[in-house]
Order: structure tokens, then sequence, then C-alpha cells
């Protein structure tokens, strides 16, 4: 610029125009990155119930082996008995037949253990009975065994407005703790629903077991109270001192906390020592209600 030249006067509009022009795109960026960090939160949320689901398959794991060891011992059995005796039609007949029931028996265990690793994103809602079905399938050592008695009053048609692999798993994480709580003593689990005023279904899962303390009961759905609530006591006698209060793993009632409440449900939990314990898991009914996550 020369001696007596003029500098350029600022045109203001301008420089408001460039503003607001960075700030539009400061503004596009960032909500860029928070689409980004939802989308990654949500693939987090899926594998951390994909995980949650093997971790209580691994639970399982000992018991259902055993149990197939249990069918597998008649089914060769009456199979070889067949064999043994070809021309004895009655005989083989019988042993055949035993052995098919054996062996469907293993083919329903197998089926709803493979249906509960399997998403299901289609499937809005659950038929409670058919879920209390597969969740008692997926055990597969029938309860009464460890002289737990089930009390079912469960209306037949009850849908709640929940994924059925998700209600799955809710059910399984409870039945197992209910089942532990009372190991070596016997008692009942309960499994009681009904749908109440303002199309709101609530399905209560009961035990007569040895209940909780009040600590353990506000700690129940922490994810970081470790083992001492929340699931089964896995490796340890009925006798060990460390097994006779309820204890197990907190991360599984945190799921199950989670996934009631996407599905736009609460979930509540009441116990005393020596008293059982009670969860209750109210939910909407089917057509009714729409998940949090998608509203």
């Amino acid at each position: 610029m020369g001696y007596g030249d003029r500098a350029p006067i600022p045109d203001p509009a301008a420089e408001t125009m460039s503003y607001d022009a960075k700030l539009s795109n400061d503004r596009d960026v960032l909500l860029g990155r928070i689409r980004e960090m939802e989308a990654q939160i949500s693939r987090l949320e899926t594998d951390l119930d994909r995980t949650s689901r093997l971790a209580t398959l691994g639970i399982l794991a000992g018991m259902i082996a055993h149990e197939f060891n249990n069918l597998l011992t008649p089914v060769m059995s009456y199979a070889q008995l067949a064999l043994g005796s070809p021309d004895d039609r009655e005989l083989v007949t019988k042993a055949l037949n035993r052995a098919v029931e054996g062996a469907e028996q293993l083919s329903r265990i197998a089926s709803a253990i493979l249906g509960f690793l399997r998403d299901d994103d289609q499937l809005a809602d659950a038929e409670i009975n058919r879920v209390v079905d597969l969740t008692l399938e997926c055990m597969a050592k029938d309860p009464q065994k460890a002289g737990v008695s089930i009390v079912r009053r469960v209306p037949d048609g009850l849908r709640a407005a929940i994924r059925p692999i998700c209600l799955q798993q809710v059910f399984l994480n409870l039945f197992l703790n209910a089942i532990e709580a009372m190991r070596g003593r016997g008692g009942e689990l309960r499994i009681i629903a009904a749908i109440e005023p303002g199309g709101i279904i609530r399905v209560m899962v009961s035990d007569t077991g040895c209940g909780m303390s009040s600590e353990m009961v506000a700690r129940a759905f922490d994810p970081l109270a470790g083992s001492q609530a929340g699931g089964p006591a896995i490796g340890r006698e009925p006798g060990d001192a460390k097994a006779n209060g309820r204890r197990g793993h907190g991360l599984g009632l945190a799921i199950c906390k989670r996934l009631v409440e996407d599905a736009g449900g609460t979930i509540h939990l009441n116990s005393r020592p020596g008293e059982g314990t009670t969860f209750s898991v109210c939910l909407r009914a089917a057509g009714q209600a729409q998940s949090r996550r998608s509203a």
C-alpha cells in the first residue's frame, strides 16, 4: 500500500456473515459427533446385552451339561436294549418310544438355549406364559429336583410390550436368583401375573428363601455392587457360610433393570432377611406402550 492509500474499511455485514457461517459449521460438526456417539452407545448397549446373555448362559452351563448327561444315559440305554432284543417287538417299541421322548426333551432344551442367544428385533411384544415356558426350558433342570415347587398363576394370552428375548433374560436372572436363595432348604418359586388398571401388566417373581438385608436391597441393581446381590452364588456348597446370604452378580440385575426400563416399565424389589424376596416387573400391555429408546 503506497503513501496516501487508505486501509479498506471492514464491512460489518460481511464479518457477521462470516461469524454466523463459522457458528453454523461448528454446530454441524458438533451435532455430527453427537450422532456418532449416540450410535456408538447404542452398539455398546447391544454388545452388553449379548455379553450379559452369554454370562447368564455360562452360569447355566454346568446345570445344562449335567442334565444332558442324565437324559442321554437312558436314551442310549433304551436304544441299546432295542438293538439287543430285535425279535421282541413289544420291548423294542417301548424302548424306542422312551428313547424318542428323551431325545425330544433334549431337542427342546437345545432349541430354548439357541433361541436365548438369538436376537429377535422384529418381535415387539412378549406372551408372558410362552416366555416363562422358554425360560424354564433354558434352565434344563426341573427346579423340583432341588426341592423347589413352582406356583404359577399367569392368565393365558397376556402380552407385554417388551421384546421376548429381553423378558426371557429378565426372567432367567430372577428365577436363578430365587432357586439359589432356596438351595438346600427348598421352598416355592411363585410366578404371578395380572393386568392392572391403566393397561399395566405386573409380573411378580417371589421365593421363600433367605431374603436380603436392607443394605443388599439398596444395592441390588448397582452394577458395581459385585457379588453382593443380583445373581446366583456359583461354586459354593449350600452349607458354606458365604452362601447363606444372597450373593451373586450385581451386573445381572442392573441389566434386567435397564431392559425393563428401555421397554417403558419398572422393576422393584421387596425383601427381608428370612422372609424371602419378591421382584415386581411392571410393563405396559402390548399395543399400549412405546419403548423409551424409540420414543
